[in-house]
């Protein structure tokens, strides 16, 4: 049984960082300075999802680990999952909030309200 614990662990593993990296990514991504907008609330709400899943998933890594080490004590895997995430959302849970700082960034600068064709007097 330990070594499906080991694939399970293997698998959700991968999959936690790839959900993780791609919520944060997304934010990022939108996240441009030379624009000067903010993060779409619709993008905010996607990567904060991805990041939740990741993290879920990463309670499942936890879990298989816990497994192995509490077997002579017989608990419910339910039970085991549950402390696995409060331990991971103890150590990872604050990931959540980033695309929401990226959200509440807003631009330093504003963006020249006239340009050098729209008043051409001015330049010379």
């Amino acid at each position: 049984m330990s070594e499906y614990y080991n694939l399970i662990q293997v698998i959700c593993g991968v999959l936690a960082v790839v959900f993780v990296f791609l919520g944060i990514f997304l934010s990022v991504k939108k996240l441009n300075p030379e624009k000067y907008e903010t993060v779409p609330l619709k993008m905010t709400v996607i990567s904060t999802a991805l990041i939740i899943i990741g993290l879920l998933l990463y309670g499942v890594v936890r879990t298989c680990t816990n497994l192995t080490v509490v077997t002579e004590e017989h608990y419910d895997v339910s039970t085991v999952y549950l402390v696995s995430l409060g331990e991971v959302i103890k150590m990872f849970g604050f990931i959540v909030f980033v695309p929401l700082l990226f959200k509440l960034f807003k631009p330093r600068t504003r963006k020249p309200e006239s340009s050098s064709e729209e008043n051409p007097g001015e330049t010379e």
